[in-house]
């Protein structure tokens, strides 16, 4: 999965054209995050590496149609050439020029993250995203770095405090997947995303 979170099935109002706003910003986060790992973490096995490349050559393929979604609902203007510069880095596997065009991307693109603040989260956002914790993340999310995986699903408690706010948050709004009965849309509603961002991002690591 592009974002490296299960799928979880919670069933509520959802994000709508909020989530639509983001996608693109929340990709360029997510391919920014996975680059700097490959570029700067010795604790990455060898399965890990190949799963972030995989990850990071399927978030690029679909880069230009969110760059397309995104110029239409914000009607801001992105840089092909530097989406080209991205691409043709990545193919040369040059990660260091990779990593300076996706930086540049994200500072012209940022993620509007005010809105999900977590000091916008309510006592009840919390409570529900506690129970969603325990009901359908933590029996897939067990995994730590090094583990020999592709793919594998990070204690979220622990990714939350390993990366940036920004990207963290990228991940939760890209990663996770509802059920067929949502068309695999990401369920979560604001209130969640807020009440997640406060949960993991303060709550002990285990």
């Amino acid at each position: 999965m592009a974002a490296g979170l299960c799928p979880a099935a919670a069933f509520c109002a959802g994000l709508g054209t909020t989530l639509d706003r983001a996608r693109f910003p929340a990709e360029l986060l997510i391919v920014q995050g996975d680059l700097q790992r490959l570029t700067f973490s010795d604790r990455l096995s060898s399965d890990e590496r190949l799963g972030l490349e995989g990850r990071i050559g399927s978030a690029l393929g679909g880069l230009e149609w969110l760059a397309l979604e995104h110029e239409a609902l914000s009607q801001s203007t992105v840089s092909r050439d530097a989406l080209q510069g991205l691409q043709e880095s990545w193919s040369a596997r040059d990660l260091s020029s990779a990593l300076e065009w996706v930086s540049g991307l994200t500072w012209d693109h940022a993620l509007n993250a005010r809105i999900f603040s977590p000091e916008r989260a309510t006592p009840d956002d919390v409570q529900r995203v506690r129970e969603i914790d325990a009901r359908l993340c933590q029996g897939c999310h067990v995994d730590s770095v090094g583990t020999e995986k592709r793919l594998p699903a990070y204690r979220l408690q622990k990714m939350g405090k390993m990366i940036s706010a920004g990207e963290f948050l990228a991940r939760l709004l890209s990663g996770v997947r509802g059920t067929a009965d949502t068309a695999l849309a990401n369920p979560l509603s604001l209130g969640d995303i807020r009440g997640f961002m406060k949960f993991y991002r303060e709550s002990p690591a285990d």
